[in-house]
């Protein structure tokens, strides 16, 4: 898979974080300290992994061993919800004009013959005179709309930059299961306003000097959270007791601690990595505690026959969604079992039809007390 790789990024700057660099320029130098210090935040978290997975097989990729790429039910469900959404805006906008296709090319923006940044679309659907560009989005987040969308808007540019001069405008769209299909159109003197943007936050964001402007949506997933120091000053400072502010001061304060959220969050998630990937790392008093073992019918059909022969139909009907929680407490009351006794015998009933599944291991102090003395290292 190539979705999105930092290869292909060669290094520079990616349209995918566009709308980052737009309201925070100083972020992308402080990128490179944090790629410097191998301290980078949101690298390969599960949603991005499925993202990426979906990505690949919409393209028709395939996986590393030259095999088809595989999904289970619910990647399926969203790949085809996004495929079918996809197929229909290509009939609503180009009927049965020919077209021609690109998926999941990489292009790039070029100032004096330099490659400056890149953006990768994930389908471009072109005539001589009119392109489609429609980037599926794979997570429960409403995205932000095409009209409004950084991302879009240089891909817009650059698809209108490696065309035939003959094309008039340029389509683009932004595709999401939960949240619908968002379209904006650049005509000539739109993209000549959205190339001139994109001239600016590249100027912008080469300055040294460009200043940190931390907000919700710019830290959102900055990889470079953890190493901010605009981030860091956000936490608050009181030299004696003072009461919580009210009106703007509490939105202030919500707002500072929105951002220091994402901080600490992420910073946990850095040292979960750390500790999951080198067994020899260690940190004093934590480690990652594995998740509780959790048990799932693999037969429902053979496990209400079974249960029928101890339970009433209304019984097993009444557990919602046939929950294992819920017919085990229901037997519990028919054999006025509970604990570890009742476990047991809703296993042997139920055996060979059970699996058992571990969630997530996550980040925990298993050892000593807090001794934390001021927030400064926060």
């Amino acid at each position: 898979m190539t979705h999105e790789t930092i290869d292909e990024r060669m290094g520079l700057p990616s349209a995918s974080s566009w709308r980052r660099f737009e309201l925070c320029a100083g972020s992308w130098q402080l990128e490179q300290e944090a790629k410097r210090f191998n301290q980078e935040a949101h690298v390969g978290s599960a949603a991005a992994k499925r993202g990426a997975l979906i990505h690949a097989w919409l393209a028709g990729e395939v996986d590393e061993s030259g095999n088809e790429i595989k999904l289970d039910d619910s990647e399926v469900a969203t790949a085809d919800f996004l495929q079918e959404r996809a197929t229909d805006q290509v009939k609503r906008i180009f009927g049965d004009e020919p077209t021609q296709q690109l998926s999941e090319k990489r292009l790039w923006f070029t100032l004096n013959g330099q490659l400056r940044a890149s953006g990768q679309f994930d389908r471009c659907i072109y005539t001589a005179s009119v392109a489609l560009v429609q980037d599926f989005k794979t997570g429960w987040s409403e995205p932000d709309p095409a009209e409004q969308n950084a991302q879009m808007k240089f891909l817009a540019v650059v698809v209108a930059l490696h065309l035939p001069r003959t094309l008039r405008k340029v389509i683009v769209q932004v595709i999401s299961g939960p949240h619908g299909v968002s379209e904006a159109t650049y005509d000539y003197p739109a993209l000549a306003t959205a190339y001139s943007d994109i001239l600016g936050t590249l100027r912008a964001i080469q300055d040294e000097r460009a200043p940190l402007n931390p907000s919700v949506e710019a830290c959102r997933y900055c990889p470079a959270i953890n190493v901010c120091p605009a981030v860091k000053k956000l936490v608050p400072t009181m030299s004696e007791a003072e009461a919580l502010p009210d009106g703007t001061g509490a939105a202030d304060l919500l707002g500072s601690l929105e951002i220091l959220q994402k901080r600490i969050d992420a910073i946990r998630e850095y040292y979960a990595g750390r500790l999951t990937e080198d067994p020899s790392y260690e940190i004093p008093g934590w480690a990652m505690v594995p998740g509780v073992v959790r048990r799932e019918v693999t037969d429902w059909e053979a496990a209400r026959q079974r249960l029928g022969e101890w339970l009433e139909i209304e019984d097993i009907q009444g557990a919602a969604n046939y929950r294992l929680g819920d017919l085990e407490k229901a037997l519990g009351r028919k054999l006025q079992l509970r604990g570890k006794e009742l476990k047991a015998r809703m296993n042997e009933i139920l055996q060979g039809l059970l699996e058992e599944k571990s969630n997530a291991a996550s980040l925990k102090r298993i050892s000593g007390k807090p001794k934390l003395t001021s927030l400064e290292n926060v």
